[in-house]
């Protein structure tokens, strides 16, 4: 991978990270993947989709959505996972994150696959 590439990648990981880190986006759920590994499923109101909250408004469970948010967005800020693809569906969108961190392998894009993972978010952003 270039390394034009990788930088235009990294500052996707970057505003990811501070869409987790200004509560635009949350965790909305888990991709299981083959070899033990996951990926996490983002969004939100900017996405389309709404913030995952718990329901009756129960603080304990609020504050552990905020520190996987948190833990999260860290992980994104230090190249232990990075974005790697979007979930598109009807009205909205999801960004995926995933790798070494989760069981996955680290991202190696293409400069095709860097191109729609921009295009998409960029459209829905």
């Amino acid at each position: 991978m270039s390394k034009e590439l990788e930088d235009i990648l990294r500052k996707v990981d970057f505003i990811t990270a501070a869409l987790l880190l200004s509560g635009q986006i949350t965790i909305g759920g888990v991709f299981i993947q083959p070899e033990s590994a996951f990926a996490l499923s983002l969004t939100g109101p900017i996405t389309g989709g709404t913030r995952i909250e718990s329901k009756g408004k129960r603080p304990i469970v609020d504050a552990t959505i905020d520190v996987v948010d948190i833990l999260t967005s860290l992980a994104l800020l230090t190249d232990k996972i990075n974005v790697i693809g979007t979930y598109i569906t009807f009205g909205r969108f999801t960004i995926v994150v995933g790798g070494p961190l989760f069981g996955g392998e680290k991202r190696k894009p293409s400069e095709r696959e860097t191109e729609r993972i921009i295009n998409d978010f960029i459209e829905f952003t």
